[in-house]
């Protein structure tokens, strides 16, 4: 078992059923949690880079992908020129504003937040809803 960090030695069930119940999760259970998601997503990126690198791509050429990805991630399109701007959510497709809105409860569920940004991803998710109706 592996004392350093407890959470790699969890099953997908287990994660599959903290993931269900984080509404009753303890502290040590939402810590927990974050933890393991942290790892996820490390392995991902880590995945991705490996497969870069073995596309024989320069170093430029990389970083250029790990740009795009960044930008897609956070939301934001390419126009017909090439330039990159962040849509509105008319803009966005029923998917993408829920996506979007899945994010802000996934930044909601790990804390950290002051009110502020509390109160943002709230009305923020609130936005993305009213944009939903009669479509």
């Amino acid at each position: 078992m592996n004392d350093e960090m407890p959470w790699v030695n969890l099953t997908q069930k287990e994660v599959d059923e903290l993931r269900k119940q984080k509404h009753t999760l303890t502290e040590y259970g939402k810590e927990k949690l974050r933890k393991l998601i942290y790892e996820q997503d490390m392995k991902k990126m880590e995945d991705a880079a490996k497969n870069l690198v073995l596309q024989n791509l320069t170093h430029e050429e990389m970083l250029e992908i790990a740009e795009e990805r960044e930008k897609l991630q956070a939301g934001f399109k390419k126009d017909e020129n090439g330039n990159w701007y962040r849509p509105t959510l008319q803009e966005l497709t029923r998917n993408e504003r829920i996506e979007l809105a899945e994010k802000e409860i996934a930044y909601i569920v790990m804390g950290g937040q002051d009110g502020r940004e509390y109160a943002n991803s709230i009305a923020f998710i609130l936005q993305v809803l009213d944009s939903l109706k009669d479509e």
